[in-house]
């Protein structure tokens, strides 16, 4: 399962730790210390150290990522978050591949289904507002979806993937190419009186 359980008690800070973050030099550990250096004192503000683990920024320890540093380029900041949500909350968008643009309802509902009822209400209710506003934040016009590495997979394996997910028969064909694997393309046609 794919589905962070890493959440905010509040998100109204969320845009200023950000920008904070991208504005200082990268430290070699992220800390509470670090985030009070920010300026972000507040208990209800330290939750973030766990949505930029989540987010694939900082490694369990705290250490920055490479995605941390590629998120310190204003030009692909926002972008970065769209591919960290996009991983931290891969369920979801296993359900929806759209799951960025669902109301906050929606989104509960589906956090309630994939949580299997072992969060609270309050709890589902936070993640859903934690969720919803890294999808305000990120940009989402250049976020495709990630080819998987392919290595040691049958061509009936990669087909059948390629066709869970959703990709072009271009894409198909370039992925097979690359791995100088057979292309397997399925036709199937269904026939209603």
């Amino acid at each position: 399962m794919a589905l962070t359980t890493s959440y905010l008690s509040s998100t109204k800070n969320i845009d200023s730790i950000f920008n904070s973050i991208i504005g200082a030099r990268a430290p070699e550990r992220f800390t509470v210390k670090f985030l009070e250096d920010l300026g972000f004192k507040s208990s209800t503000d330290r939750l973030i150290i766990g949505i930029l683990k989540a987010l694939g920024l900082l490694e369990d320890s705290g250490v920055p990522t490479q995605r941390y540093f590629d998120f310190l380029d204003q030009s692909q900041s926002k972008n970065i978050i769209a591919q960290g949500t996009q991983e931290a909350y891969e369920d979801l968008f296993n359900l929806r591949k759209d799951a960025q643009v669902m109301s906050n309802d929606e989104v509960k509902n589906k956090l309630k289904t994939l949580t299997q009822g072992q969060k609270s209400e309050r709890v589902i209710e936070l993640m859903a507002m934690t969720f919803r506003a890294l999808c305000n934040y990120a940009d989402w016009s250049r976020v495709d979806t990630p080819l998987k590495t392919v290595e040691n997979k049958s061509p009936e394996i990669l087909a059948n993937e390629n066709i869970k997910q959703n990709l072009p028969i271009d894409e198909i064909e370039e992925q097979g190419q690359r791995n100088g694997k057979m292309n397997l393309h399925y036709n199937i046609q269904i026939h209603l009186p």
